[in-house]
């Protein structure tokens, strides 16, 4: 039932048929093939509902037909590594997050590939918004209420994480907060927000795309939002900042990445369409609305943040002990 929901969450965001060829350009002219636009992770996740709403106006931007094509597993790891091994003609884009490009390979000895050099960077879409929530039927009203009761009955709650981020940004919290709780690790973060609902899980760090529907009908609380600023969609929220606590200093972030080895030209040519589209009222309307605050960069703007981020990651991961 809930992933109906969330199918359905994702369906009324956007109402977008992929849109048929215009006139080839010259950098991709006579390649009638059609556009694959990967992601890494299930249908009505965040990297899946932004790939959905930008794929017809890059496929435009080719002269191509534009298709979303779901690989999801193993953190996004199967997805990028079916992107790295593509030819770089623009038959095959990753609307790529941190989990892949930064969380495996920090996470994962040796690294299963290099998130600079193994990847075309194309331009950035923004980052994840996401809530600190707990179960319905806990008696948490807010963090306070949450980190005493877990200093008092350490190992008695059950925090859970539907993707790479939620594991760094739930250890951190444990680690800062100094409290303990049991993580319960999940395939997705429907599949976790599931067990939120249900009340088998008590905490969990989740993203605003995946959660918000929940928070309105009250079938989940949100004690605070991990932003620079509050959520307008739920504006009552405080920020971390806000209830005392450190900001998570993973960013999730998602961007447009392409094969290795593709042509300056064929990014410039993508990176203006996906400014193009960024530009659409409608598009950041429905962009802000799953929690993503918009933003734009060069690829080389991209590429430096790439590895910035993945610094960032890697001391993280060491310091808090979760590299495998």
């Amino acid at each position: 039932m809930l992933h109906v929901r969330q199918r359905r969450l994702a369906l009324r965001l956007f109402i977008a048929p992929v849109a048929f060829a215009i006139a080839p350009s010259p950098v991709v002219a006579q390649d009638r093939k059609t556009v694959r636009v990967v992601v890494g992770f299930p249908a009505s996740s965040i990297s899946d509902i932004v790939a959905r709403l930008i794929a017809p106006d890059l496929g435009l931007a080719l002269g191509r037909n534009a298709i979303v094509d779901v690989k999801a597993g193993a953190d996004g790891q199967i997805a990028a590594q079916d992107v790295m091994r593509q030819p770089p003609d623009g038959s095959t884009l990753f609307v790529a997050t941190n989990s892949p490009l930064q969380a495996v390979p920090a996470m994962r000895q040796p690294p299963p590939y290099d998130p600079v050099v193994d990847f075309s960077h194309i331009g950035y879409i923004g980052r994840y918004v996401h809530f600190l929530l707990v179960a319905q039927d806990t008696p948490f009203g807010n963090v306070a209420e949450l980190l005493s009761y877990a200093r008092a009955n350490p190992g008695k709650l059950n925090i859970a994480n539907g993707a790479t981020f939620q594991k760094v940004a739930s250890a951190q919290l444990l680690s800062d907060t100094q409290t303990q709780m049991n993580e319960v690790n999940y395939k997705g973060e429907p599949a976790a927000l599931t067990d939120l609902v249900a009340g088998r899980v008590q905490v969990m760090i989740c993203s605003q795309g995946v959660a918000l529907e929940f928070l309105k009908e009250k079938r989940v609380r949100a004690l605070a939002v991990n932003a620079t600023r509050r959520s307008p969609y739920a504006p009552d929220i405080p920020t971390l900042q806000e209830v005392g606590l450190k900001p998570f200093e993973v960013v999730p972030w998602v961007a447009l990445i392409g094969p290795p080895g593709m042509p300056v030209e064929l990014i410039e040519q993508l990176n203006r369409a996906l400014r193009k589209t960024m530009a659409r009222a409608d598009i950041k309307e429905q962009l802000e609305r799953i929690g993503i605050e918009p933003g734009v960069s060069s690829a080389a703007e991209l590429r430096q943040m790439v590895i910035d981020q993945l610094k960032i990651w890697q001391r993280n991961v060491k310091s808090l002990g979760l590299a495998s």
